[in-house]
């Protein structure tokens, strides 16, 4: 198993071809059966990833399967490494963000970083029927928000009047979208919701994301102004 801690120009190579040869790896698929996630023995690890979730639609079971697997995670690299797996669709639709945003070619080694010790250490007891997106929140703030707040906790008072201070970087849409999401997550808001503010981000039209998850889009558009409302409360309270 390699280390995911150390960035590198490949890494996304890299992960698809460790995947390709471990997903039928018998001491990998011993212990994958061992996990009790699938009918019978595993012959494919590919099968631990569909029972999971992994490009397949919602369900109880799955939330509850890939809780099992977080747990299993904390103890058991394998079982990490297919939890990454699981979220890497979720991992590149951020860091298309983050790129948009201004963060270069390294967002991607930085936010698998620190998605593999989110996965490690994470505390299921939070929003555990929305772990994917929890998961991969929890790694963009560890990764781009907290050092981000650290910073700014270390600057010193600007001199609006000296002119030698280097203007500060104007920060995207996106940013400021990722910034007040975060702050309504601290401030209560379900990950589930924010998780449904972000694909409507991704995918404007109600009807669409409706199709997607397979409600209607009366649905999405009450829980879109429901929870617009609760952002509104947040900001003002910002």
């Amino acid at each position: 198993m390699h280390s995911f801690g150390t960035p590198h120009p490949t890494t996304g190579q890299r992960l698809a071809l460790e995947w390709a040869r471990l997903r039928t790896r018998p001491s990998a698929l011993d212990q994958a059966t061992q996990w009790g996630l699938t009918d019978g023995p595993v012959t494919n690890l590919e099968e631990v990833l569909a029972a999971v979730g992994y490009e397949t639609l919602r369900t109880h079971d799955a939330e509850l399967r890939l809780l099992r697997l977080v747990v299993l995670a904390g103890d058991d690299e394998l079982a990490a490494r297919v939890v990454v797996q699981r979220l890497l669709p979720g991992l590149l639709a951020v860091v298309s963000r983050r790129r948009r945003g201004g963060y270069g070619d390294t967002a991607f080694d930085e936010l698998l970083a620190t998605l593999w010790i989110s996965i490690r250490t994470y505390n299921t007891d939070r929003n555990p029927m929305c772990l994917a997106a929890a998961l991969i929140s929890d790694a963009d703030y560890r990764a781009f928000r907290s050092a981000k707040r650290r910073r700014s906790a270390d600057e010193r008072p600007v001199d609006f009047g000296d002119a030698t201070h280097a203007a500060e970087h104007t920060p995207c849409a996106s940013d400021e979208l990722d910034e007040l999401l975060n702050d309504a997550l601290e401030a209560g808001v379900p990950q589930c919701d924010i998780d449904l503010l972000r694909q409507l981000v991704d995918a404007p039209r109600a009807i669409d994301l409706a199709h997607q998850l397979n409600v209607t889009p009366r649905t999405i558009r009450n829980r879109r102004d429901r929870i617009t409302d609760r952002l509104r409360e947040v900001a003002l309270a910002a």
